[in-house]
Order: C-alpha cells, then sequence, then structure tokens
C-alpha cells in the first residue's frame, strides 16, 4: 500500500518540470492532472510517465469546466453547457458533447475528465437553472463520456447557486440533479466555497458537507475528489489536504506543492496510523477505474477524432 497513489500532482506544459514529474511517478502518485499541452504532447507525456511508474498504468484528469480545450489548446472547441440547453435537439447534442470530449480526452492518453458541471444557474458552465433540465442534460453527457470509455466527475457540490439557501431550499434545487446522477457517475467533487446554512468551513475540508450531508444523508456511495488544490486558497496545504482526507476526501488533486502533501499523507498513514482504510479504499476505486478503462474502446489516433471533432456541429447548432 503506498500512500503516495492518492495524491494526482498537477503538470502545466511549459511550466512544469518532466524530470520531477518522473520522479513524483517513481514515488508512486495515481496519476497527473494535466493543463495547457496539445494533444501529442499530452500523449507523450502520459506515456513516458506510465513507463516509470510502478504501477505501469496511471490515471490522468482533464480539470475542465466545460470545454476539453481548456487543457489540451487544440482540442475542438464544442458548444458551451449553457448554449446546449437552448437547443432543440439538446439532449442529443449534450450526449454528443461528452462522447467527443471523451474520445478525443482519450487520443490523448487523458482517461478521466473532471466534468461535468452540474451547477444551477445561467451561465456557462451549467446547463441551466432548472434542476431536472440539468440533470438530464448532464445525464446525456456522462453517456457519451462512458461510451467513449472515459471516466467522469459530477461537480461542483453541494451545488455553488445555493451559497445563500437554506438547506430545504437546496433539497428542493441544488441537490437534485445530483441524487440524480449519484449512480452514473464515477467520482464527485465538492466546491472550494462555504455554505452557511451548512457548515462554515469550505465544502471541501467540511465534515458536515461531506460525511454528513454527502455520504449518510443523500447516501452517496462512490468517490469523492478534491477541488485542485493549487486554485482552492488554501492557507496551509498540507494540513489542508489532511482535513479533507478525514473529512472524506479520496483523491488529492493538483497541490502547488505534491511532495509536501505526499509526505503529509504519508506521516499520517505510517507514523500516527490514521487513514489506512482511505487510502485502501482509494487504491481499491483506483484499480477499479483502472480496468473499466482497459476494458472499454480502444483510443482512437489523435489525426481522425480531432479532426471529426472540429467538423461535428457544424450543421446543428440551430435553435
Amino acid at each position: 500500500m503506498n500512500p503516495a497513489r492518492i495524491v494526482f500532482p498537477g503538470f502545466w506544459f511549459g511550466k512544469s518540470d518532466v524530470a520531477e514529474a518522473k520522479e513524483l511517478a517513481r514515488r508512486g502518485v495515481g496519476g497527473f492532472c494535466v493543463y495547457g499541452g496539445t494533444a501529442a504532447q499530452t500523449l507523450d507525456f502520459t506515456q513516458r510517465m506510465n513507463e516509470v511508474s510502478p504501477y505501469g498504468k496511471l490515471l490522468f484528469c482533464a480539470d475542465i469546466k466545460d470545454n476539453l480545450s481548456e487543457v489540451i489548446t487544440d482540442a475542438a472547441p464544442l458548444p458551451n453547457n449553457a448554449e446546449i440547453s437552448s437547443l432543440t435537439s439538446s439532449q442529443d447534442v449534450a450526449y454528443r458533447k461528452g462522447n467527443l470530449m471523451g474520445r478525443m480526452a482519450r487520443a490523448a492518453g487523458v482517461d478521466w475528465l473532471l466534468a461535468p458541471v452540474v451547477d444551477l444557474g445561467y451561465a456557462s458552465p451549467a446547463f441551466g437553472d432548472e434542476p431536472l433540465l440539468v440533470a438530464r442534460l448532464a445525464g446525456d453527457m456522462l453517456a457519451g463520456l462512458s461510451n467513449a470509455g472515459a471516466l467522469n466527475c459530477i461537480k461542483y457540490f453541494p451545488g455553488v447557486s445555493g451559497v445563500l439557501k437554506t438547506l430545504p431550499q437546496m433539497e428542493d434545487a441544488e441537490f437534485v440533479p445530483y441524487k440524480h446522477l449519484f449512480r452514473r457517475a464515477d467520482a464527485l467533487m465538492p466546491s472550494d466555497m462555504i455554505f452557511p446554512s451548512i457548515d462554515e468551513t469550505q465544502a471541501m475540508l467540511s465534515d458536515k458537507v461531506l460525511k454528513g450531508l454527502l455520504k449518510k444523508r443523500l447516501n452517496y456511495k462512490g468517490c469523492v475528489v478534491s477541488f485542485p488544490l493549487w486554485k482552492g486558497h488554501l492557507r496551509y496545504e498540507e494540513a489542508s489536504a489532511i482535513k479533507m482526507l478525514h473529512a472524506g476526501v479520496e483523491n488529492i488533486l493538483a497541490p502547488k506543492n505534491a511532495w509536501g502533501v505526499i509526505e503529509a499523507v504519508e506521516r499520517e498513514v505510517n507514523h500516527r496510523g490514521f487513514l489506512i482504510d482511505e487510502v485502501i479504499q482509494s487504491i481499491s476505486n483506483h484499480e477499479m477505474f483502472i480496468s473499466k478503462v482497459s476494458s472499454g474502446p480502444k483510443p482512437e489516433p489523435i489525426q481522425n477524432i480531432f479532426t471529426t471533432a472540429q467538423h461535428a456541429f457544424a450543421k446543428t447548432l440551430v435553435h
């Protein structure tokens, strides 16, 4: 059991050091969140990291809000989520968008898309402000991702639009898409915001939000991943990572100091004897995810799917 496996460092093309990434892969991290490379660069990076990993296969994540082009620079920009809800063929478009994003990502070596956003609202990346509409379109996107062989992640729990609402109000609105999608989600990501009606701590750090509300009251049984730490406004990153793990998060994504977080987790497990069950569960999830990806369709050549995606919606974006 290697506690480092629950950490997914970020890798920024043009900024991060490949040699350091290789050392992290050798140390036994579970994968990486990739940012800002072309498809060819991303594929090369994923292959090089897999070659040096003790596991032989890592999980690479695309941390996106709306489009794969946010992290893979030459990916075709597909219709944004807010636009999809206004189309006459909205469910078909949501499915096709998920499918194309999944196929492009997997061609570039990325198997896990941290999407879709299921918050309620009018603006991108939200599908809309009506809970059942959001659940329906997000569900179609999940189906598209799944049929492409890609893993998914619904976010940002408990729903950013509920930040000033009471808990009963959130039950009738923000929680609806989540409850409809729990069984189809590979993972869930909590928000970095504070929801005063639930707790005075950021949702991603809150035992009340994650254990009390998500896992006990709403009965969510799946994987929980952290909000990417590098953009989470955390004062003490290592201590915050440990607090997240105790609250119910299973994977730590994109910390500013990956080495520091790995060492903090290892101290908690190896010296203090805490989080052993949590690490075992996280590793079990990894093995299940890798098996799921490996049994799915094979990735397509980059050129083929990226060209297909560029022309996919030329005739369908009509209201």
